[in-house]
């Protein structure tokens, strides 16, 4: 499932967001997007996610667009705060997907909430649970019913340092077995180099692409990789890029 933009602008009244973004994202690739604050990384994914239309150019998922993906239950979508009903457990919560969905040959909720470790958690409520839980559930919402694309946007930028690794590792563990086509927005250049296939670096608004880094080590990876020689080359090959696209807006 192919996710391409094309020259795409936007702007918000006299603000401009983005400006001429041109980037294909193939099939069951993962990629992340990092910039500085208010480069439109979450501009990029609002728009991939439907939730935004372009000023200029366009964007295709598997040659539709994104809406009529939306539509399809192609794509799932979990943000930086779980989105989840105080009301409703978590199981119940992540079963409401399917229930807006109605979504044929989805996942089972109770299964995959035991896949990401929370099986005896299924009746506990969103306050009963910790952030890195609350957010396990919500990107179980995004993913029960088995949408081929997921957008993600600061998943794990309420939680600790610790616990953004551990959950940043139980992502591409999780991921590196359902073979999705991934959009990811991050801050972290570990974060984003930790999980990444490529990593997209985008200059300050308005948004450009800077530079495209493809990260040349197996997934998935783990906490060990952090202490490795090319794990660290990969980090300073990513920063020293990042420093340039602020640079270069300066």
């Amino acid at each position: 499932m192919t996710i391409h933009f094309a020259n795409v602008d936007k702007r918000f009244g006299q603000v401009e967001a983005l400006q001429d973004v041109s980037l294909t994202v193939s099939d069951g690739e993962f990629v992340s997007l990092i910039g500085p604050s208010g480069c439109g990384k979450t501009t990029m994914l609002r728009i991939a996610a439907g939730l935004e239309t372009p000023s200029g150019g366009a964007v295709t998922v598997n040659g539709d667009t994104p809406k009529n993906a939306c539509r399809q239950h192609q794509i799932g979508v979990a943000f930086q705060r779980p989105a989840l009903l105080a009301s409703r457990t978590a199981l119940r919560n992540v079963s409401m997907t399917l229930e807006i969905t109605g979504r044929e040959g989805a996942l089972s909720p109770g299964e995959l909430l035991t896949d990401f470790g929370l099986g005896g958690f299924h009746d506990h409520y969103p306050h009963q649970l910790s952030g890195g839980m609350q957010q396990r559930v919500n990107i179980a919402a995004a993913l029960v019913h088995n949408p081929p694309i997921l957008l993600l946007d600061e998943p794990f930028g309420a939680l600790d340092e610790l616990t953004r690794e551990s959950m940043g590792e139980w992502l591409g563990a999780v991921l590196n077995r359902s073979s999705k086509t991934v959009i990811f927005v991050t801050h972290s250049v570990e974060e984003a180099t930790i999980l990444s296939d490529r990593i997209v670096v985008l200059s300050a608004r308005p948004g450009r692409i800077s530079e495209i880094i493809e990260v040349d080590m197996p997934r998935p990876r783990s906490r060990e990789n952090r202490t490795d020689d090319d794990f660290l080359h990969e980090v300073a090959r990513v920063r020293s890029s990042l420093y340039r696209a602020v640079e270069m807006s300066e």
